[in-house]
């Protein structure tokens, strides 16, 4: 090739290559503008800019990596999961964000499982269930991931109710207290999780059937420990410190006194209450 030929080969290369470098230019343009902008903690700013920088040049490594970063620092789990992928798979060789991408990926297993935990607690894995969706609650940051473990929960306490209630009719009655307890604590997950100050009305039927139970199976003070535990979250719960009450009436001997509290808590007459604590006094 004649040296004419030469220089007019690198030329056509250096026009070929000036859209990618001058891309790459911008891209890490905006890559440095984000390290300022992170440096200032301006996090929203940085993030916008790394997402230009990614937009110009998908695989800018540093881009991700610094998005993973600011990503984690503003609680978006997504997109966390999203950029710590990508820079795994920019970079096989960098151990620290290949286990970052496969805790992320990890969580997302768990943020889908709400539909297997459920199936679980149809099935009568009910323990199991319940399980799964307390930690994706407890472990997972994202609000469909809570949202959706909430809805879980409702679904599973229906299920649960539904299953406690056959073992009833079979005059199983220990099981049925067993069912109902679950059934229960389900409600208490949800209060916590969504931060209300009060259980939804579904518990009221699972405090009632469970005293029923309780007293068809001669052991009235089984749900003693559940319902205790509905008061301590939810104490102006009418439906709990009536059947709570009736706890400490059928004990020998009755507590008429805490009874008494309970059932005034519970919107009892003042008759009714005056009528316990006058029991209380006599013994």
């Amino acid at each position: 090739m004649g040296r004419r030929s030469r220089i007019a080969l690198l030329a056509l290369m250096v026009v070929a290559m000036a859209p990618i470098a001058g891309c790459m230019s911008k891209a890490k343009k905006h890559l440095y503008k984000a390290e300022d902008l992170f440096e200032k903690r301006d996090l929203q700013g940085a993030k916008v800019e790394l997402e230009a920088a990614i937009k110009e040049d998908a695989g800018l490594l540093d881009a991700h990596k610094s998005l993973a970063h600011v990503d984690e620092y503003l609680g978006d789990q997504e997109g966390a999961a999203r950029e710590y992928d990508a820079a795994s798979r920019l970079d096989p060789t960098d151990q620290k964000m290949m286990q970052k991408a496969r805790y992320y990926r990890q969580m997302k297993e768990l943020e889908n499982s709400t539909d297997k935990a459920l199936e679980s607690i149809k099935a009568g894995q009910i323990e199991d269930g319940i399980n799964t969706l307390r930690d994706i609650l407890t472990q997972t940051k994202t609000k469909s991931a809570h949202e959706k473990a909430v809805a879980g929960l409702r679904k599973g306490a229906s299920s649960i109710a539904q299953q406690g209630y056959a073992l009833f009719q079979k005059k199983d009655y220990q099981g049925a207290i067993n069912l109902y307890a679950q059934g229960l604590r389900c409600f208490i997950m949800i209060e916590e999780a969504t931060g209300q100050s009060k259980l939804e009305p579904g518990a009221d039927w699972l405090m009632r059937s469970i005293n029923a139970a309780a007293k068809a199976g001669n052991t009235p003070d089984r749900p003693f420990k559940v319902l205790s535990d509905v008061v301590a979250v939810d104490p102006e719960n009418k439906v709990a410190n009536v059947e709570l009450a009736q706890v400490y009436l059928a004990r020998n001997p009755p507590d008429y006194g805490t009874a008494a509290d309970l059932l005034e808590r519970g919107g009892a007459t003042d008759a009714q209450v005056k009528a316990m604590r006058s029991k209380a006094k006599r013994h």
